[in-house]
């Protein structure tokens, strides 16, 4: 429980209380048995006494020393953490100071059960034994009472002593002892109502808590859902692009192989085998590629081979396919990119290629691959018959998105059929020859 500071002011001031009553208590046993001494009293006092009674100097030392030691344990036991681990070793010292008080001052004062009790409520959670000990407690308030305590021990009674006072002087000091007892009795019923008002504060606060988490929760179970649907959306749309990339690159050069097939297979039977045996390759690849693409691996044609490597095969494989030529000046052989952007590099030059043949009917296809000051370039041109108003279809509007990816941008042009423009902003560390990367 954290303990309030209206509480924890109650308790010093319930334990400052209890020690100045219990140096009351020992001062009139002290400063009576003096007056009476003085006045030669003393054996009128032997003759109204039941026991002999101690020597007033040693009970008046030891009361003091026992409550002072009582009142250090209570304060030690919250500000030192040695001692708040000891829990129930700890209580048993302070019922057996407080046990040794009640003897010392023949049950004068009692308000000391009272003491303990409350340190055995404010320590409850570090207490294994609370319970037991707060009956303990009870117990002990029950029978200290010195009408019923006086009945099986013998105890010189501290108003005998006062009663040879004078009636006035005699009031007044039993004013002031009576007065502490009550005034301890109001500070532990304070602590009481302040010590409810804290747990049920503290019950309110951990509620309050609760539902913040339950919200937390909440949101994020709302998050994390809202995240696998953002990742399926990405992942089902990736799946798309790439299939109609390998599709779609695979079926335009299958349907220019079958074209020369068809015009082969009377002229020339055996090229028009071989021709077909290019076609069912390609077929094959196709089929191994929209695989790969479902387990989320690279283009076929790029799988442990280089950018450069990879490309040539598929510009290889095109133009067996068809009557396309293509030539491709790669000046890129000291740049070295991570996958991620050669995947897409290559996608979008096998998009552009299949896309000069199915809509463009280009004879001639040009890629120039090479590296400016600040970024990459690749241009794509082809001889074929361009159109007269670029339509972003889902080709063109994949490739742009695909570049957006790697921060690379894209223009399409009608120049001398169609061009395709590619600039990929260039990172330290990727172009060996870059003079910024040597100077690192």
């Amino acid at each position: 429980m954290v303990k309030g500071k209206h509480l924890k002011q109650t308790r010093i001031l319930l334990i400052l209380i209890n020690f100045i009553a219990v140096l009351y208590n020992a001062s009139l046993y002290l400063f009576a048995t003096h007056y009476i001494v003085l006045h030669h009293r003393s054996h009128a006092l032997l003759e109204r006494l039941d026991v002999i009674p101690g020597n007033p100097v040693q009970l008046y030392v030891m009361a003091v020393a026992a409550a002072s030691i009582l009142c250090l344990a209570i304060l030690a036991r919250e500000y030192i953490p040695q001692f708040t681990e000891m829990g129930d070793s700890f209580i048993v010292v302070e019922l057996l100071l407080m046990i040794a008080i009640l003897v010392i001052l023949h049950d004068s004062y009692n308000g000391v059960i009272l003491l303990v009790f409350m340190d055995i409520i404010y320590h409850a959670q570090d207490n294994k034994h609370w319970l037991l000990l707060m009956i303990a407690g009870f117990a002990s308030l029950l029978f200290s009472n010195y009408g019923v305590l006086s009945q099986v021990i013998d105890f010189p009674s501290l108003d005998i002593y006062l009663a040879f006072y004078p009636h006035r002087s005699a009031t007044m000091l039993s004013f002031f002892r009576y007065f502490f007892e009550s005034f301890n009795i109001v500070l532990f019923i304070v602590f009481l109502i302040t010590y409810l008002m804290d747990s049920l504060e503290e019950k309110q606060h951990l509620q309050q808590e609760m539902q913040m988490v339950n919200q937390v929760n909440s949101e994020l179970k709302n998050y994390v859902a809202l995240s696998e649907k953002i990742a399926e959306d990405r992942e089902r749309k990736r799946i798309a692009r790439e299939i109609h990339d390998t599709l779609g690159h695979a079926l335009t050069g299958i349907a220019a192989g079958v074209d020369a097939c068809i015009v082969l297979i009377d002229v020339s039977p055996e090229r028009a085998k071989t021709q077909l045996i290019a076609v069912s390759k390609v077929v094959r690849e196709g089929i191994g590629d929209v695989r790969r693409s479902l387990n989320k691996l690279r283009p076929g044609a790029l799988e442990n081979k280089s950018l450069k490597a990879g490309l040539t095969q598929m510009i290889k494989e095109y133009e067996e396919l068809s009557k396309v030529k293509i030539d491709l000046y790669y000046e890129w052989n000291h740049v070295d990119l991570d996958n991620t952007k050669e995947d897409v590099l290559f996608r979008v030059i096998q998009e552009s290629i299949t896309n000069s043949v199915r809509h463009g009917h280009a004879r001639h296809i040009e890629i120039n691959m090479f590296v400016e000051k600040d970024h990459y370039t690749i241009i794509i041109q082809d001889d074929g018959m361009g159109c007269e108003h670029i339509v972003y279809g889902y080709g063109l509007t994949q490739m742009k998105e695909r570049l957006a990816i790697i921060g690379a941008k894209v223009e399409f042009m009608n120049i001398n059929g169609f061009r395709t423009l590619v600039e990929i902003p260039k990172l330290k560390g990727e172009d060996e020859d870059d003079e910024s990367h040597d100077c690192r």
